[in-house]
């Protein structure tokens, strides 16, 4: 509150300053709307209450009201009162680029497919609704190719939101859609293993995901390590998750372009191609320690290559990172469907 009064404070001054330098005349549009905007904010600033909620024959004191929730990233929380709202949450990532043999293109065009087919759905009498589930080992870059794909829907004014509690998020999205009905929403449920290990929980996701109360415009997308702890009627359900997606170790082009752009002024392109060559089998995550490791800790390669090798556990019925006689790059559909369908450019 206080940087909010400070930058106020300064726009009066700039304000006030530029009224006398033009003795009289009026403002530019746009700085007397900032001016008032400003003004609004130190008013309102030590107040709990400035507007009136109405609601059916009851009005409410509130804060400002939004006729829309701004397009952004967010996650529910509950207040002292027991009342849900939801809460801008941050969504760093490490910059993944599209590269070869990463899926980001391949999800991105299908998305767009969706969004562009809601008459379908409409005439067919179906929830607009698309299911996504990304798995494969630690490290080869699942979070962060879900956070590219929410800029993009953040981009396109659309809601991200974080799944953390089923019951929370599912009262404030039907809360939302009775006034925005339309817009876009990507639902993310990291680690979705997390909520199928207590049944009840497991119950309220399945009906989160295709129950009576599910909502239309919308996209889940869910990340696992574990896709093996899951069960059929989750993942194989036609209307949940419809599109699966493994990810594997990247390709070796992908992992030159991958340490190219987190080596850039540390090592020559020469150095950087042994380095893609001999890292078979290592995820993203892995080659963005072997840089930490090499170059802010000037620690040798082979010595780093070793040690991450060393610790990865082959826990997982998947491709292994590490194991460089595994496949790389992305599947569509579990490993082991017959209608896989392989991807490695």
């Amino acid at each position: 509150m206080e940087k909010l009064i400070s930058r106020a404070k300064r726009y009066k001054i700039f304000i006030d300053a530029v009224s006398k330098n033009l003795q009289g005349k009026a403002l530019d549009k746009e700085i007397r709307q900032k001016a008032e905007q400003m003004s609004d904010e130190i008013n309102n600033g030590n107040k709990n209450y400035s507007h009136w909620a109405k609601r059916k024959d009851r009005f409410y004191p509130t804060l400002v009201t939004h006729e829309t929730l701004p397009s952004d990233v967010y996650e529910s929380k509950e207040d002292s009162d027991s009342n849900y709202y939801f809460k801008r949450i941050s969504f760093p990532s490490d910059e993944l680029l599209n590269i070869p043999g990463t899926p980001v293109s391949y999800v991105l065009n299908e998305i767009e497919k969706f969004w562009g087919r809601e008459k379908f759905f409409t005439d067919l009498g179906l929830v607009y609704k698309r299911g996504v589930m990304f798995y494969g080992p630690a490290g080869c870059g699942k979070t962060s190719i879900i956070r590219m794909i929410a800029t993009e829907i953040v981009r396109r004014e659309g809601i991200v939101l974080s799944i953390t509690d089923i019951e929370r998020d599912q009262d404030l999205l039907l809360k939302m859609r009775e006034f925005e009905p339309k817009r876009s929403v990507l639902c993310i449920f990291e680690d979705i293993e997390k909520f199928t290990e207590q049944k009840n929980v497991e119950s309220d996701l399945l009906s989160f995901l295709d129950g009576e109360k599910q909502i239309g415009n919308v996209i889940y997308m869910a990340t696992t390590n574990k896709p093996d702890t899951l069960e059929d009627r989750l993942l194989k359900r036609p209307g949940r998750f419809d599109l699966v997606v493994g990810l594997n170790p990247p390709v070796e082009e992908a992992r030159f372009l991958y340490l190219q752009r987190l080596f850039v002024g540390y090592r020559t392109d020469a150095e950087i191609r042994h380095y893609a060559k001999k890292t078979n089998g290592l995820g993203m995550a892995h080659l963005r320690e072997l840089v930490v490791s090499m170059v802010a800790f000037e620690r040798g390669f082979d010595e780093t290559v070793a040690r991450m090798r060393g610790n990865i556990k082959k826990t997982y019925k998947m491709s292994q990172v590490g194991d460089n006689s595994q496949a790389t790059g992305f599947t569509v559909g579990f490993v082991g469907d017959p209608n896989k369908k392989s991807e490695e450019e």
